[in-house]
């Protein structure tokens, strides 16, 4: 769901309060009203709230030059036998895989037919086992839709399934451009490149609607889909908006047909008469540079009569829309002439009409390169003053990954021409290139624009899975205990005869704990000299005085214990690796976060020392991994009845299990907190995953 916010202007007005004539409605009348009302609104509900369904979208987003999964959920309809879905574009945008929750609580994967963003529709279509014929609803023909209408909204708010709620239309035809707006900028409010809601005027209604209800219906009394919800806002109430239901309907019924919609491009934009005092025509709101309809002479401020010889005209903003969509529908190569007015003189234009160019920009990551890059389109090259400059954008760059460290560095806005003197002006051509490990281990050679400069970078990429290997550490000392720092004054305040270090924490086999330190004991002295804390916050002067000493080097401690002295003689053990120094891996196949389970690890759960296993350091929301709920900080011990006892293990279980095909699902057996716990991983997104 898309949220608008709209910035508050009170006015004060005074109140009037006049004598109104009293009516008296009998209650027998009252009562049928209102139970009519409840039978229609029943009708309507049992009609179309049966083939509502929830949609699960996981998308892939780009951040710091790396693909990121995560869910998103909206709402839909069925409008055909053959289960196709009509839904917002915004629901399915990045859209790696589908599914779709129908009302009987059954779930099917789902297939983009097509989408449009400039009236943020899209189908998807159901994909059952066998062939079926579905129940659906019908969009409504016209819009007849009355200020006070009783309206049903249906769909999935915040995800929660099969909901509805009732109110009432406030205006069927609504630009949101506010009494202190200028129309002007409207469409640049609606996107960047593709703005939607260009075409039409939406239908403002009051029944509740939250984030999961975009896409979903706006049902009538007669059960007829009168508007798709898209918008909703932030402050204001229940303030919401929908696409009309017989435009989305004609929408719809293309994408179905040809999975995308054709449109005319003249290269102008409009604008209402209001505030001018004339009443015929609607203003050129702007001319785009380089456009058939600069070509042709159009300026902004001229005043269009006619189109193609017919009168029209736009009083008031909310008339623009209908226009825009006439020019847009206009057949692609035709000539198309203008009746103008400029300053009082009036003449003829003529242009020729061209396809509307596809700008949506299709963003891919490319792990090798540790970047994420876009293919131009028209509309990239313009904002960039670029000619028409093929080639792939630079959108992000992964830190410390190949691109950032190249030899210079790539960065975000630079445009990749060639590799090794080969143009790449396509995803699929970087892949061609650059997709497998280059001969011998040799870097390529990068050609890139950064601004107006041609420069040239040596990288060397990187592919499979990320293990990261980390230096090894020198160990240290270590006596397996953690301690608080007691000083002079506060040994005096808390009654002790002397200050010193009081254990708080003994480590199960640890040198300390071996020779029968236990927690509340205060070492006082190592090897006959005091342990003296340097302040109440930092146990430092503690671990670095054991660190001094030689490992397997034998260390004495004196201790009070409930005032008692005691002494400790005990052979210092090497320090447990630090979890910085354990071997990570990121899987690709999981889109988590995986490392070597270690001694501390082991500590925190209080889990034996033979206890193994890989630790879970982070899931995408979206990837298989985040899909079956496993979380940051648990413990896989088994995948596919297999046991995992390292990171080796857990790659090869995970080809095993895929390899044998068998279920829908893959048994996940992790150890979170104090339980066991079984986790199921679904090979529908283990097989949708990048």
């Amino acid at each position: 769901m898309r949220f608008i916010r709209f910035a508050a202007a009170w006015l004060a007005v005074p109140l009037v309060l006049a004598a109104m004539p009293a009516f008296a409605l009998d209650n027998a009348a009252a009562t049928a009203v209102r139970s009519s009302d409840a039978a229609r609104i029943a009708a309507a509900r049992d009609r179309v709230l049966p083939v509502v369904v929830s949609i699960l979208t996981v998308r892939e987003d780009y951040r710091q030059g790396e693909p990121v999964l995560s869910v998103s959920s909206g709402s839909g309809t069925v409008v055909s036998p053959q289960g196709h879905i009509a839904t917002n574009a915004h629901v399915t945008e990045n859209g790696r895989s589908f599914r779709v929750v129908f009302a009987d609580g059954r779930e099917l994967p789902a297939q983009l037919v097509g989408t449009d963003t400039l009236s943020d529709l899209a189908v998807l279509q159901a994909l059952p086992p066998t062939p079926e014929t579905f129940a659906y609803a019908e969009f409504a023909t016209t819009l007849d839709l009355q200020p006070g209408d009783t309206v049903l909204a249906m769909g999935a708010p915040w995800g929660l399934s099969n909901s509805m709620s009732a109110g009432v239309v406030n205006n069927p035809r609504r630009l949101l451009v506010s009494l202190f707006d200028d129309e002007a900028d409207y469409e640049d409010r609606l996107g960047d490149d593709q703005p939607t809601g260009r075409y039409y005027a939406w239908i403002q209604h009051d029944a509740a609607i939250a984030p999961g209800n975009s896409g979903g219906p706006l049902v009538d009394l007669s059960g007829r889909i009168v508007g798709v919800n898209t918008r909703g806002t932030l402050f204001g109430g229940d303030l919401a908006f929908a696409i009309p239901g017989p435009d989305a309907g004609e929408v719809v019924k293309a994408l179905v047909a040809k999975g995308r919609i054709d449109r005319t491009h003249l290269g102008f934009r409009l604008r209402s008469l209001k505030g001018t005092g004339l009443k015929e025509g609607v203003l050129v709101n702007a001319v785009e540079r380089g456009s058939a309809a600069e070509k042709a002479g159009l300026l902004a401020g001229d005043r269009v009569l006619t189109l193609q010889g017919e009168p029209i005209s736009a009083l008031q903003p909310v008339d623009v829309p209908a226009l825009q969509r006439r020019l847009a529908e206009l057949p692609g190569g035709a000539s198309v002439a203008l009746g103008i007015d400029r300053a009082g003189r009036r003449s003829q234009i003529t242009l020729k009409a061209a396809g509307l160019p596809d700008d949506a920009v299709e963003e891919r990551a490319f792990a090798p390169f540790g970047l994420s890059l876009a293919e131009m389109t028209p509309a990239l090259s313009r904002r960039r003053n670029l000619d028409e400059a093929r080639g792939l954008l630079v959108t992000g760059v992964r830190p410390g990954g190949p691109a950032a460290t190249a030899r210079p560095a790539l960065a975000q806005g630079d445009l990749i021409l060639r590799i090794n003197g080969e143009t790449v002006g396509s995803h699929d051509a970087l892949s061609k290139l650059a997709g497998a490990p280059p001969a011998g281990g040799k870097p390529l050679v990068v050609e890139f624009q950064r601004e107006a400069e041609q420069r040239v970078a040596v990288l060397a990429p990187v592919h499979g899975d990320r293990v990261r290997t980390p230096l090894p550490e020198l160990s240290k000392a270590w006596a397996g205990v953690e301690v608080q720092p007691i000083t002079t004054s506060l040994a005096r305040d808390l009654g002790l005869a002397e200050p010193g270090f009081r254990i708080i924490r003994t480590y199960p086999g640890s040198p300390l704990a071996a020779a029968g330190a236990r927690v509340g004991d205060l070492l006082t002295t190592l090897d006959a000299e005091p342990l003296r804390a340097a302040n109440e916050n930092s146990a430092d002067g503690f671990h670095q005085r054991v660190r001094d000493l030689p490992i397997g080097s034998s260390a004495r401690f004196e201790a009070l214990r409930d005032g008692k002295p005691q002494a400790f003689t005990l052979t210092l053990a090497p320090s447990p690796v630090n979890t910085s120094g354990l071997r990570t891996l990121a899987l690709t196949r999981l889109r988590a976060q995986l490392r070597e389970m270690g001694f501390y690890d082991r500590a925190a759960r209080r889990l034996p020392a033979s206890q193994a296993g890989v630790v879970v350091d982070g899931v995408e929301a979206g990837g298989p991994a985040g899909l079956a709920h496993l979380g940051t900080g648990d413990i896989i011990i088994s995948l596919g009845g297999d046991p995992v006892r390292d990171l080796t293990d857990l790659a090869q279980a995970l080809d095993k299990a895929l390899a044998k095909g068998n279920g829908s699902v893959v048994p996940l057996q992790v150890i979170r907190g104090g339980e066991t716990r079984i986790l199921y991983l679904e090979r529908y997104w283990l097989s949708e995953t990048p």
